[in-house]
């Protein structure tokens, strides 16, 4: 996973990469980090931080990949 983020993006800090990415990209990279992450163990978090400039080419701002449930052990916080 972080070959292919750095592949796309420069690292902002620790597992968190700034992408610039038009929509073909992003489907792409999309479809590559389904194939890549174990569903069970991982999960990584696709956050849209730009405009909607095509409302008929719409992507959902976030996207969760792997593991859906949040852990329940005390850890980190993201805000």
């Amino acid at each position: 996973m972080l070959k292919l983020a750095r592949a796309h993006g420069r690292p902002l800090q620790y597992s968190v990469f700034v992408c610039t990415l038009r929509r073909e990209d992003r489907v792409r990279l999309a479809d590559r980090i389904e194939r890549l992450i174990d569903h069970r163990a991982d999960r990584v978090v696709l956050l849209d931080l730009g405009i909607v400039p095509d409302r008929e080419t719409w992507i959902p701002p976030v996207e969760v990949f792997g593991r859906q449930q949040v852990a329940t052990e005390p850890g980190a916080v993201i805000v």
